[in-house]
């Protein structure tokens, strides 16, 4: 089975592909409306929160944030908005593929490695 090659990355876009962690940064700051916030509830520095933010930004091409230059508060603008439901859907896939590894891998140990395969025997009808 052949497996199709993903699309290259536009010379203006960054080469990397959107990154989970990046995601679930962004998806924090949007509900906190706080760099400082966010970065205590996911145990990161502020800067690296930062770094993620414009990284993503970056990647995107957009603007995902207005900040504003006297208030510590962040608001989404349109494509933040927009990003924010396919953050979201995209870290519940992740979540979802994390746990059917993690039952499949449970069901592995469960079944002896050596143990005999059981192949349906065809069924003779007279």
């Amino acid at each position: 089975m052949r497996i199709p090659a993903l699309p290259r990355a536009s010379q203006e876009a960054s080469s990397s592909m959107l990154d989970l962690q990046k995601l679930q940064t962004f998806r924090v700051v949007a509900l906190t409306h706080n760099f400082t916030r966010a970065a205590a509830e996911l145990g990161y520095s502020q800067s690296s929160v930062t770094g993620h933010i414009q990284a993503l930004e970056r990647e995107l091409g957009a603007p995902l944030f207005e900040r504003h230059r006297f208030s510590r508060t962040v608001v989404l603008t349109k494509a933040g908005h927009r990003i924010l439901e396919y953050a979201g859907r995209l870290l519940a896939l992740a979540e979802e593929t994390r746990a059917a590894v993690h039952r499949e891998a449970a069901h592995q140990e469960t079944v002896p490695r050596d143990a005999p395969q059981r192949a349906k025997e065809p069924v003779h009808r007279r």
